[in-house]
């Protein structure tokens, strides 16, 4: 069950888009309502654009413990992630390290009260994960605007 969730709230992070104007975090039914309007399409294109705009020349470390469209990164190529959705004007609605092929923890945009293309939550939420000490790999929920996918 726990799992069941933590896919669905994935799914609603990663196909919701954030308008780069609005200045308030979608509430859920916002999100669930743009999650209706989000093609198949969109989310292949989605899916194409973060692999060589963002984790081109990056590791993936999902070995199968989770969907193989979820990408999984050590601290280090994370790092790399966050300098490159930074630097391409993305945003990031959640983050979600995993521990031994086991659920670690989730920070999301909501819980900074902020904006998915602020950078400074994602840094934050980064620092917390990696204040554990835990050799954890990470995921994440993206924002690409859909400019970028055409």
């Amino acid at each position: 069950m726990k799992k069941l969730l933590q896919i669905i709230l994935i799914g609603f992070l990663t196909l919701s888009c954030n308008s780069k104007k609005k200045t308030e975090p979608k509430t859920f039914e916002e999100a669930e309502l743009e999650l209706s309007n989000y093609s198949e399409e969109d989310r292949m294109k989605e899916l194409e654009y973060l692999k060589t705009s963002v984790f081109n020349g990056l590791e993936n470390l999902n070995d199968g413990f989770d969907s193989e469209s979820i990408y999984y990164f050590s601290e280090s190529d994370f790092e790399i992630v966050l300098d490159r959705v930074e630097k391409n004007g993305l945003g990031i609605y959640g983050i979600e390290p995993w521990i031994d092929g086991d659920f670690y923890g989730v920070l999301i945009v909501e819980d900074f009260n902020t904006v998915a293309t602020d950078p400074k939550w994602y840094r934050k939420a980064f620092t917390e994960f990696k204040a554990s000490g835990k050799e954890l790999l990470y995921a994440a929920s993206y924002e690409v605007p859909k400019k970028l996918l055409k």
